[in-house]
């Protein structure tokens, strides 16, 4: 990748290609997004394009990383809101306010996953195709993982991998679902439920290992 601009001018012209690839990607697909294709989208010459990018698979690695710090953004201010919220929460786990947490998280990722569907899509295919956008894509998904294992670790809970990559895959797999595969009549209530799963099963690994009360 390219290095980033420092002149307010030239961050403008390459956010600008950013979101033109986004939107070439989303609305006609990789195959038929063109260098060309984004600088006209974003209203600049074609060798503009080539000043910030090698290519487009190079763009298309710096959205994903894009994406991804985004979601660690907002997801972190998330989990501030819900700890100061709770208060003192360690070695006790309040089911209303556990369920409450997992809601958030994951209509968060509902609503995000539904923004983008279509590059979503595009990202996962060229995933398997481009060696570096794995590497991207898998660097982001942990750093995802590492919220869920924080969240484990306030606890103090044996086994952290292993909850920690069950709430990650269910909490994924219903979102998934709900977004590629056939679309809920009652989105808030398939939320709502799943959220109370999530936190049934985490109440529960916390009673089997530390004979933990809950409240």
């Amino acid at each position: 990748m390219k290095s980033l601009p420092t002149q307010k001018r030239a961050i403008k012209k390459r956010n600008a290609l950013l979101k033109a690839a986004v939107y070439e990607f989303t609305y006609s697909g990789f195959e038929a997004t063109t260098a060309k294709s984004v600088a006209t989208e974003a209203g600049v010459a074609t060798g503009t394009f080539y000043q910030y990018f090698e290519n487009k698979n190079d763009v298309l690695r710096v959205i994903a990383e894009n994406r991804f710090q985004e979601l660690h953004q907002q997801i972190t201010l998330l989990e501030n809101e819900n700890i100061r919220a709770k208060g003192d929460h360690k070695g006790k786990l309040s089911l209303t306010w556990a369920t409450s947490l997992f809601k958030r998280v994951l209509t968060f990722l509902y609503e995000y996953h539904l923004q983008d569907t279509s590059l979503h899509q595009v990202l996962d295919r060229r995933r398997g195709l481009d060696a570096k956008l794995d590497e991207i894509m898998n660097r982001g998904e942990d750093l995802m993982r590492s919220h869920v294992i924080n969240f484990i670790n306030d606890f103090e809970l044996e086994d952290v991998d292993i909850v920690a990559d069950s709430l990650f895959a269910m909490g994924e797999g219903l979102v998934h679902r709900m977004v590629f595969g056939r679309a809920p009549e009652n989105p808030e209530k398939m939320l709502e439920i799943g959220a109370a799963m999530l936190a049934s099963f985490f109440a529960q690994k916390l009673t089997l290992a530390n004979d933990l009360n809950l409240k």
